[in-house]
């Protein structure tokens, strides 16, 4: 993919959902602050409700405490805000935390009210996204799991329902069975 999306690049960076990517030539690594800001994205879309700095702010406190627990990566959802953070893998807990803070920090003098934003900073990004609307399904999967088991549930017990029936049957046939021998 990198050589189709960055052909001829020294290095090179790229984030799929879930998943990160980072190379560079040794030769061409520089030195560089490990929180240096090297790209972001502020959505035109500014938020209008009221209350939407306190939602946002505490599920970015929310991802900056769950990095430092998670490995370097964290994702949360908020009440109506999703945010996910992740560092790359060579980066401690705290330094990774502290990396974090900084994104949360531009986040929120750069981007402000926007509707969503991506931070990459050397060693991290963080992602957050407002859906006015609640968090669509495929995307409410937090670190508690999905809240969303109704299709697993009803699978189980439908299960359950058709193992007693044959079970049933079954008992009603082998019935039938020691009927005919006993005449």
């Amino acid at each position: 993919m990198s050589k189709t999306l960055c052909n001829k690049a020294v290095s090179a960076r790229f984030q799929l959902h879930g998943c990160y990517v980072h190379y560079e030539a040794d030769e061409f690594i520089e030195e560089s602050s490990k929180y240096e800001l090297l790209h972001k994205i502020c959505d035109e879309k500014k938020a209008v409700v009221f209350g939407f700095e306190e939602v946002r702010d505490a599920a970015f406190a929310a991802v900056e405490s769950g990095v430092t627990d998670g490995n370097g990566y964290c994702k949360e959802n908020y009440e109506l805000m999703q945010v996910i953070a992740q560092c790359e893998g060579d980066l401690g807990p705290c330094d990774c935390g502290e990396c974090v803070s900084i994104s949360v920090q531009i986040a929120q003098e750069e981007c402000g009210n926007s509707l969503s934003g991506q931070i990459y900073l050397e060693n991290c990004f963080l992602s957050y996204a407002y859906y006015p609307d609640g968090i669509p399904d495929n995307f409410n999967q937090g670190r508690s799991g999905g809240r969303n088991n109704t299709g697993k549930l009803l699978a189980i017990v439908l299960g359950g329902a058709a193992a007693l029936f044959i079970g049933y049957v079954l008992l009603l046939s082998l019935k039938k069975i020691g009927k005919k021998e006993d005449i």
